[in-house]
C-alpha cells in the first residue's frame, strides 16, 4: 500500500503542476488538447489523487 500511496502522491502532484501550467498558459502544447482538459480538470484530478494518497496511507496504518 505504501508504493500505491507514493504513486498516487506523485501523480497528484504532477496533475496539480500541469493545472497551474495550463492556467498560466506557459506551454502552448496544452492549448491543443481537447476542450475537456481545462486547468480546472487538472487541478481537480490532482486534488482527488492526493486525497486518494492520504486514504491509502491511512488504510495501511489500520492493518498494522
Amino acid at each position: 500500500m505504501a508504493i500505491l500511496a507514493w504513486v498516487l502522491g506523485i501523480l497528484g502532484g504532477l496533475g496539480a503542476v500541469v493545472g497551474i501550467i495550463a492556467a498560466a498558459e506557459l506551454v502552448p502544447l496544452l492549448t491543443e488538447l481537447p476542450a475537456a482538459f481545462t486547468p480546472i480538470f487538472w487541478l481537480t484530478l490532482g486534488a482527488v489523487l492526493l486525497l486518494a494518497c492520504i486514504a491509502t496511507v491511512l488504510a495501511n496504518r489500520q492493518y498494522e
